[in-house]
């Protein structure tokens, strides 16, 4: 695996969600994630999202956060890995980060930035689990992975790192 990065002319495309978009501000958004979850496995990309998460009892099993909001600092949780991503980037370590503690889960505290960290959550993840981020000023996405999710965001993956070379 190597760095991969978002090539400039596939920035406006990353802007639409990936999966479920549910509207809402912070925890009204979370609940109705909260009743969309059955037993599945969560993985949650983005400080807000997470924090909106437990405040609706939701204890995400693996959380990627950059410890910021909107680029803002944020409030720092005790992680369980920290890597370097920059910004516009999937770094090899935040993406072995990922699969390294999927099973285990925790939290993977990222230097930099977790945006792009959906991609590698979703290629990571198994069948069946959930994987949420925030989509700003409009709700939280829910993702259900499952083949189709898996075969459109390997296609975005190979845009990507043909886009570089």
């Amino acid at each position: 695996m190597k760095d991969i990065t978002l090539p400039e002319e596939m920035r406006s495309s990353l802007k639409k969600p990936f999966g479920m978009l549910i509207k809402g501000e912070g925890d009204e958004a979370a609940a109705r994630v909260k009743e969309m979850i059955t037993s599945e496995r969560t993985i949650v990309v983005g400080d807000a999202s997470y924090e909106h998460l437990m405040n609706v009892g939701v204890k995400p099993h693996l959380a990627i956060l950059d410890f910021k909001v909107k680029r803002k600092p944020y409030k720092k949780y005790p992680s369980n890995v920290s890597v370097t991503n920059p910004a516009g980037m999937i770094s090899a370590l935040l993406w072995t980060a990922i699969g390294g503690h999927l099973e285990s889960g925790g939290i993977i505290g990222v230097d930099g930035e977790e945006d792009l960290a959906v991609i590698p959550a979703v290629l990571e993840a198994d069948f069946d689990d959930v994987v949420l981020y925030g989509q700003p000023d409009e709700g939280m996405v829910f993702i259900k992975v499952d083949e189709d999710i898996k075969q459109k965001i390997a296609m975005l993956l190979k845009i990507m790192e043909s886009l570089q070379e």
